[in-house]
């Protein structure tokens, strides 16, 4: 294998793999990243088994002659993902010359010269491949923002239920509706779609991190293709593929409150603003609740930790009966800043029932948070 690349171009390629390589695995060679040079194109790929990114270098010529790659003789190797993109970020901006034999990788750029010992490309593990899977193209914007309003609220991998470290990916009469959840707070958004098929299936959060991080400003379309067992991202730049989660999803629906005793008309920012200044006093590791005093047109909220206390009020347009609840701040927080809104809808029941927070009007979100019990010491 023998190519050159322009330094910023290969850097930029490696940046978007790298992330689907093994940080720690007892196969070595999922730690890397594999490179294959075509006649008129450079692919370079990293799989963990669980989810693969791929992308490819146009070794074309321009119409002057020149290109940003050129390939000299075909091959594949594998290479450490790490070092490898450390030496490719360290190197001048000019051409770099890439060329292994055997597993000897060699990578020049001008005076500055390396040699790393790379993997077999054979023993690399084959990406599973599109064939005949069903195809969902949604609009770039709408897709990342849809992740966005979801992502926050997956679960951690430490929790009970893998399938909820997932977001629910869910398509049921023309209406596309992404669910995460925590066990502590609830994420929903929805979008209709002029797509008839009904699916349902569960997308780790990792994977959609990725994805997230992927889609271009230029992005317009991003093609979707599933399988049984995985889920494939057709971008501008990449293609990314993820297994899929499997177990059972919990029933969203049911968690939902049906009806409300006190409802409120609230400016996202301005809220946010005063429970950022109310949680000053909360020491991370302890995680002292914020307790909200909501009467008919204002709320006062008060903290009370080890590190000090606090208050602060703020007016809203409210109807209903008063009542105290208790809630973790960054979790209101992490729901307001993500409803993209300038006012939404809080709606209360009892104060140990969940917080629920849509839009002033229609349904495209809705977020619930948990309330803490409250203590009178606290």
């Amino acid at each position: 294998m023998k190519f050159t690349c322009e330094k910023d171009v290969l850097a930029n390629a490696l940046s978007g793999v790298i992330r689907s390589a093994a940080v720690r695995s007892d196969k070595p060679i999922l730690e890397g990243i594999h490179i294959k040079s075509e006649k008129l194109n450079i692919k370079i790929e990293s799989y963990n088994m669980e989810f693969g990114i791929q992308t490819n270098i146009d070794a074309n010529k321009n119409e002057d002659g020149a290109g940003v790659a050129k390939v000299f003789e075909e091959g594949a190797v594998v290479v450490p993902a790490k070092i490898f993109m450390d030496i490719v970020k360290k190197l001048p901006s000019a051409p770099i010359e890439i060329s292994s034999e055997k597993t000897n990788v060699k990578i020049v750029c001008g005076d500055c010269k390396f040699s790393i010992s790379g993997f077999d490309s054979s023993d690399f593990p084959k990406l599973p491949v599109l064939e005949n899977e069903k195809s969902i193209i949604l609009p770039a914007e709408t897709l990342k923002s849809m992740i966005q309003q979801t992502i926050f609220a997956v679960g951690t991998e430490d929790g009970d239920n893998s399938v909820h470290t997932g977001v629910l990916f869910e398509i049921l009469e023309q209406f596309l509706t992404l669910v995460s959840i925590d066990g502590f707070r609830l994420a929903l958004r929805r979008e209709p779609v002029s797509i008839k098929n009904n699916i349902r299936i569960v997308i780790p959060g990792k994977a959609l991190n990725e994805v997230l991080r992927l889609i271009s400003n230029d992005e317009t379309d991003v093609e979707m293709f599933l399988s049984e067992r995985y889920i494939f991202f057709k971008l501008k730049n990449y293609i990314l593929l993820s297994r899929l989660l499997e177990g059972e999803f919990i029933d969203y629906k049911t968690a939902i409150p049906k009806e409300s005793t006190m409802k409120i008309k609230v400016k996202s920012r301005e809220l946010i603003s005063v429970l950022e200044r109310v949680s000053i006093v909360i020491n991370d590791r302890l995680q002292n609740p914020v307790r909200a005093m909501v009467d008919v047109d204002h709320i006062k909220f008060s903290c009370s930790a080890p590190l000090g206390r606090s208050s602060d009020e703020i007016s809203v347009d409210s109807e209903g009966a008063a009542l105290e609840i208790a809630f973790n701040d960054k979790f209101m927080i992490d729901a307001l800043k993500n409803s993209e809104t300038d006012k939404v809808l809080i709606e209360m029941t009892t104060s140990i029932k969940p917080i629920k927070i849509t839009p002033i009007d229609g349904d495209s979100f809705l977020f619930l948070v948990l309330p803490v019990r409250i203590r009178d010491d606290e």
